[in-house]
């Protein structure tokens, strides 16, 4: 009888072994807000955002697993051996800019600092900057 509760049960899926590592990647989601955007040039709403509340153990753009997390994250700003991709910290949130989709880490208090992707990546290393003068 399966009224109001009452019936078979279902047994919880047991964990496997790999599941703590991808894990490991996910972030948890936090409410969006309004920040400044450098290369929109304007306050813009950050509808997603979240909160990364470990090391990664992977990177989000070439997809190499970390031998030793602990390594990578030793230095002041976190990035990928291979690719050279910043990585997210720990206890921080981020967010990505609705108007042109780039990412920003969003401290309270403070302006959003940019985590560029790879063409912006790479206009810092060709021009110096990021944001646009249009």
């Amino acid at each position: 009888m399966a009224l109001f509760g009452k019936g078979q049960k279902q047994q919880a899926p047991k964990p496997t072994p790999g599941r703590a590592q991808q894990d490991a990647n996910e972030a948890l989601p936090v409410v969006g807000r309004q920040a400044f955007c450098r290369i929109c040039g304007k306050y813009m709403t950050f509808s997603r955002c979240w909160l990364r509340p470990r090391q990664m153990v992977r990177c989000p753009e070439c997809g190499q697993v970390f031998g030793d997390v602990g390594e990578v994250y030793a230095k002041f700003q976190p990035a990928c051996p291979q690719c050279k991709a910043p990585l997210e910290s720990p206890g921080f949130e981020y967010g990505l800019c609705d108007g042109c989709g780039s990412k920003y880490e969003l401290v309270a208090g403070a302006k959003p600092g940019l985590v560029p992707n790879r063409e912006q990546r790479a206009a810092m290393d060709k021009l110096g900057r990021v944001w646009r003068n249009e």
